[in-house]
């Protein structure tokens, strides 16, 4: 999930726990013992959230109706669905607290431009906008397409290749100039529907977690 799907379930706990739940992405490592102990439960619990939606049946059927070309990198898009269909729910000052919290000087230093996009263009709000939820998948992908083309030019192995017309350079079986999420987001307008009713039978074993896990 991303930002909004985790701060539903982690808004009723103090602000530490709800900081850890949005800064966990950029966290890397088992150990958490530099961040104090309402941070790192709440870092824990965005970990046990991914990992149970992840593996949920109904991400896991999702995942066999988008079009093949796409299916390793549909996760990212579905959790920027989630947050779609989420945002119309999110009450003003709960924004206003999520923009406070990532505002803190602790958040890890690879989100920084991430968290700095998201605070220019008052994503956590205009979420509830379809095309400006679909232009940000594209985007997302765009920024993925322009690592792995990176990768590509700074990788010798991979420029020999390309010389002695081997086939093209891919990442995770992708070609190095693809967007695999751009190309995803007309399959995402025309199923919301769908979408939505599979993120209704989710969404309720997503809630039942926050019961015993909030601090």
């Amino acid at each position: 999930m991303n930002f909004l799907g985790h701060a539903h379930l982690s808004l009723a706990g103090s602000d530490n726990f709800l900081f850890g739940n949005l800064i966990a992405d950029g966290v890397r490592g088992s150990d958490l013992s530099g961040w104090s102990p309402e941070i790192e439960a709440g870092i824990r619990f965005h970990r046990r959230c991914d990992a149970v939606i992840d593996a949920h049946p109904e991400t896991r059927w999702l995942l066999t109706q988008v079009p093949p070309a796409s299916r390793r990198v549909a996760g990212i898009a579905f959790d920027m669905m989630w947050d779609h269909l989420l945002a119309g729910e999110m009450h003003d000052d709960d924004i206003e607290r999520l923009y406070r919290l990532l505002a803190r000087e602790e958040v890890p230093s690879r989100l920084t431009s991430l968290i700095e996009w998201i605070q220019v263009r008052d994503a956590l709000r205009r979420y509830q906008e379809l095309e400006f939820t679909l232009s940000t998948i594209a985007s997302i992908g765009e920024r993925m397409t322009a690592r792995r083309r990176l990768r590509q030019t700074s990788d010798p192995r991979q420029q020999s290749d390309t010389r002695s017309g081997r086939r093209r350079h891919k990442v995770g079986d992708m070609e190095a100039g693809a967007n695999p999420l751009a190309d995803m987001t007309p399959w995402l307008a025309d199923n919301r529907a769908m979408l939505e009713d599979s993120f209704a039978r989710l969404w309720p074993d997503m809630l039942a977690l926050r019961q015993t896990s909030v601090i």
